[in-house]
């Protein structure tokens, strides 16, 4: 039970909730305004003794940047790095304003089915609107776990089909050698290490020069968990090119100073396309991107005949599909050549026991047994002799 007093001309409830805790507040100046507040408030936390609900009402109504900062809080305190929660954060607060979310009981099915749409609408990949609704859904299924929400308004909505198609392509030797002569000297070094280390932009602007390992033997880029996408402590051997051009780029610096001080922007990046002469789109319409210096290496591997097991290593995938199929660009591997050194079978007819009719491979017909293919007649003998 609970009950409703006055006290400095306001009216106040006070109330024991489903947690057993003892609840005073201010509920306003009108009496019959603090009794329909005391009787909702019972009439929740009722619901909430009985399982009928699962979530604390009161906490829909919370100003929806307070769930938000618990929620990266809690992130953190988990071991995600700053880039995640950074991307996470705005995955979020863009949902949030684009479809005018104040409260946590705003957020329904059909804004987020709507912000999705939106999302695709904007000509965004399948897999980037996905990664909205992971975040969202992750969001939302904290919420849930913590009681401040009764249920996740993403499991409703499903996710977008993915094409298998690919939109990036990786760059030829030759491109690369453009761009590298095209590009500002910092940009230029840049792209030097994204080529022939094949990480990613976070990786690559977190990297210190203490991560950095060039005076042994076999150098070395020694990458932090908490750095990776993977959150795993893992190595990029370095090819002795890229080692002296660190070597001549470090000077003093010390260990702990930023080994890029900017991993170039998009814009940036474009522009030193442009100055090389490389098109930002093929006829196929796939895109150049600075990802696209990951798939580069991949491609790179592949073409210098590095097995595949050992390729799936260096570019730090899980799955070895990904090494194969999505980052390996197929455009530029040398399948005429790859053909080329398959043997001839021309003049192999004899060696065979497949004799020549006019000039063509004698081919066995469907009813004649394997014994009878080593030894077909050929003309001018008869069937006895053979």
């Amino acid at each position: 039970m609970g009950r409703v007093y006055k006290r400095d001309d306001k009216y106040w409830i006070d109330y024991t909730d489903h947690r057993g805790r003892r609840i005073r507040k201010v509920a306003g100046t009108d009496k019959s305004v603090a009794q329909k507040i005391l009787s909702d408030a019972l009439v929740s936390n009722e619901k909430m003794r009985s399982g009928v609900l699962m979530a604390d009402p009161r906490e829909g109504k919370r100003a929806l940047e307070v769930h938000i900062e618990a929620y990266l809080g809690d992130l953190h305190r988990r071991g995600r790095d700053e880039m995640y929660t950074y991307i996470v954060r705005k995955h979020i607060e863009a949902a949030a304003k684009e479809q005018g979310w104040q409260r946590l009981a705003d957020c329904s099915v059909r804004d987020v089915s709507a912000y999705l749409r939106m999302l695709a609408d904007r000509r965004l990949s399948a897999k980037t609107v996905n990664a909205h609704r992971a975040d969202l859904a992750a969001f939302f299924g904290w919420c849930v776990r913590q009681r401040l929400l009764e249920a996740n308004p993403c499991e409703q909505v499903p996710k977008s089909a993915v094409k298998a198609e690919k939109k990036r392509r990786a760059l030829s030797v030759a491109e690369c050698q453009a761009l590298l002569a095209a590009s500002p000297a910092d940009r230029a070094a840049a792209y030097l290490f994204l080529v022939y280390t094949g990480l990613r932009r976070a990786e690559a602007a977190a990297l210190r020069w203490g991560h950095v390992h060039i005076e042994v033997a076999n150098p070395y880029v020694e990458l932090p968990a908490s750095i990776t996408k993977s959150e795993r402590r893992e190595t990029v051997p370095l090819v002795p090119d890229l080692a002296e051009a660190l070597r001549q780029r470090r000077g003093k610096a010390k260990d702990a100073h930023p080994v890029f001080d900017a991993i170039p922007s998009m814009p940036e990046f474009r522009d030193d396309l442009a100055a090389a002469g490389i098109e930002e789109e093929d006829a196929r319409g796939r895109k150049v991107v600075l990802h696209s210096l990951r798939h580069t290496l991949c491609t790179m591997l592949a073409i210098s005949n590095v097995p595949m097991a050992i390729a799936q290593r260096i570019m730090r995938h899980r799955d070895i599909k990904l090494t194969a199929e999505a980052y390996m660009d197929e455009g530029l591997l040398p399948l005429s050549a790859g053909m080329a050194a398959l043997p001839s079978l021309a003049s192999a007819g004899d060696s065979l026991g497949s004799p020549v009719i006019s000039g063509a491979k004698y081919v066995p017909t469907s009813g004649q047994s394997v014994a009878q293919r080593g030894t077909a007649s050929k003309p001018g003998r008869s069937a006895a002799a053979s």
